[in-house]
């Protein structure tokens, strides 16, 4: 709610600011066109993805690879929200596949943030 009254506040703004005559009404709608584009890229922006973890005691670590320090562990039954994918230290995952991709996660049980090899989300 107060995110319309803000928009529709700016709108009003920027419509008061342009004399509404010519060219003054043009910006003024290109203005209005725009807010409305911006709030419905907002409402469109996808949620975060949520997983689990896929075995027990998957170390969370700071940077993506296994030389980096352990923040924390997650286990099956632990939702994982992933914020983002990077490429890092390849690993060879249990089904025999290699893969450099490591997620960046937050474990929503624990709290604890950092990244975990795509092998095991």
């Amino acid at each position: 709610m107060m995110r319309k009254l803000r928009n529709y506040l700016l709108g009003v703004a920027v419509a008061a600011m342009v004399p509404i005559t010519g060219l003054g009404t043009h910006v003024a709608t290109i203005a209005l066109e725009i807010r409305d584009a911006l709030v419905q890229a907002a409402h469109a922006a996808p949620e975060q993805d949520r997983t689990d973890f896929l075995a027990f005691g998957t170390r969370i670590r700071s940077e993506p690879g296994t030389a980096s320090s352990v923040r924390g562990i997650g286990n099956p039954g632990d939702t994982a929200t992933i914020h983002r994918r990077v490429v890092g230290e390849n690993i060879v995952c249990d089904d025999g596949r290699t893969l450099s991709e490591w997620v960046d996660v937050t474990n929503e049980r624990s709290h604890v943030s950092g990244f975990v090899s795509s092998c095991f989300i």
